[in-house]
């Protein structure tokens, strides 16, 4: 009874941090003593409450487990539904036995990712970078620091996919990240910075982008030579084969090849609609 009446006081931690989305990053369940173990299922008096095991990392030192939690009340029970109240993620020390949990980003989706990367980023104390699937094959990777047997998370970066950092210095890690260009919506890096004094996350979209994408005219256009330091109009017509080379961001300008053979430029907002993108990713 013990147990239960604890655990309840958990669910209603969770439940006051949902109601207020500045409070995201506050723990929802306080470190526990010894004789308390990750849970898998509890009752309370308006539902029951399930945890769905998402991913699970062990090594010497520490287990982490990341469990989804869901509601399942008597009305729900009549179309069968489920709905997830939140992911947590929950670690135990193996050496003092404790254990300490942290809410996650938003989703209940398969496929969340544990990866330790405290020698990698050459941290003294334990990070995780704990990478949720969200919509669209995109992830949000939330890095989280351990100690003194708490979690507490250092900032998150939306990407593509699980982000690569490295250690630049003492005070910078740096990387890049995966999103669409603004021309036919393909997939381009772009550099990230995080800075260690503060945390604070930089993502920049260099001026001279190079995209490099093949693709189809849907509709004729017009852009411009450069022959002799001159300009001269160019017809682009349906049907013909491109290659958009780059895009020059402080003069919103995009290099395009026609043909293999003739280079034009033709400004960005008169492209709309008038190329084949890569809607599909």
């Amino acid at each position: 009874m013990k147990r239960h009446k604890h655990l309840f006081i958990i669910y209603l931690m969770l439940m006051g941090s949902c109601s207020d989305s500045s409070q995201k990053n506050e723990k929802t369940v306080t470190k526990t003593d010894n004789k308390d173990q990750i849970p898998t299922k509890v009752y309370s008096e308006t539902g029951d409450f399930y945890y769905v095991e998402r991913a699970a990392f062990d090594n010497e030192n520490f287990v982490l487990v990341v469990k989804s939690i869901y509601l399942f009340t008597d009305i729900l029970k009549y179309d069968s539904s489920y709905y997830c109240q939140g992911n947590l993620l929950y670690i135990k020390n193996k050496t003092t036995k404790s254990i300490d949990s942290i809410r996650l980003a938003e989703g209940c989706e398969k496929g969340v990712l544990i990866e330790d990367l405290t020698k990698k980023l050459q941290f003294k104390t334990p990070i995780f970078n704990i990478a949720t699937p969200g919509g669209s094959d995109t992830f949000i990777n939330e890095f989280i620091a351990y100690k003194n047997d708490s979690l507490k998370k250092l900032f998150e970066i939306f990407n593509y996919n699980t982000v690569d950092l490295e250690r630049k210095d003492q005070h910078t890690l740096t990387g890049f990240v995966k999103d669409r260009d603004e021309v036919v919506y393909d997939f381009q890096d772009y550099p990230v910075t995080v800075s260690l004094n503060d945390y604070n996350v930089k993502i920049t979209r260099p001026v001279h982008q190079k995209i490099g994408y093949e693709t189809q005219v849907l509709s004729d256009f017009e852009g411009y030579q450069i022959l002799n330091n001159s300009r001269k109009q160019y017809l682009v017509k349906e049907g013909t084969s491109v290659l958009i080379d780059s895009l020059n961001r402080n003069t919103n300008i995009v290099r395009i090849v026609v043909n293999d053979s003739v280079t034009i430029y033709v400004p960005l907002l008169q492209l709309k609609d008038k190329i084949q993108g890569n809607a599909a990713g």
